[in-house]
């Protein structure tokens, strides 16, 4: 077996370790975020407040059941969704003001019902997919992941 296979077995078992953990337990709460730290989180909700390059929105919600996480601090990967107490518009102002200031680059963004905005830092990847017709909240997708090396590219 070589490496590369070795590291994607291991990927492939955490998932689906934590897909069945996550079905032993019921229903998943959804976790009030716009904390920096730790601070005022009670213990079983303190590890969702250890994301430290990313701005988070006062009065926002994380949805655990469809937020899909690995690793933290700076160093984590994988999907954040967030219900929003703003407007569409608002949330996209607050990214685009605020990722700068946790290092993030803009690379590209669009704004409308449903917004993108794409971020580079180091070597990974941010979206975030802001869509504002839910009617819970703007909704608010963050996905991380490692920057492609150009191995995978088709030609």
């Amino acid at each position: 077996m070589t490496a590369s296979f070795n590291k994607c077995l291991v990927k492939i078992s955490c998932i689906i370790s934590f897909f069945f953990l996550i079905s032993c337990g019921g229903r998943v709460p959804i976790i009030p975020s716009g904390v920096s730290g730790t601070e005022g989180l009670p213990v079983e909700e303190s590890s969702f407040a250890k994301f430290d390059d990313l701005p988070m929105p006062n009065n926002s919600k994380m949805n655990i059941e469809k937020s899909l996480l690995f690793g933290s601090q700076s160093d984590w990967f994988g999907r954040l969704n967030l219900i929003v107490n703003m407007s569409g518009s608002k949330v996209f102002d607050f990214y685009r003001f605020e990722m700068p200031n946790f290092g993030w680059k803009e690379i590209t963004s669009i704004r409308s019902d449903i917004s993108l905005i794409t971020y580079e830092r180091g070597g990974r990847i941010a979206t975030v997919r802001i869509d504002s017709s839910s009617t819970r909240g703007t909704e608010v997708w963050v996905t991380v992941s490692p920057r492609d090396a150009g191995g995978n590219i088709s030609k």
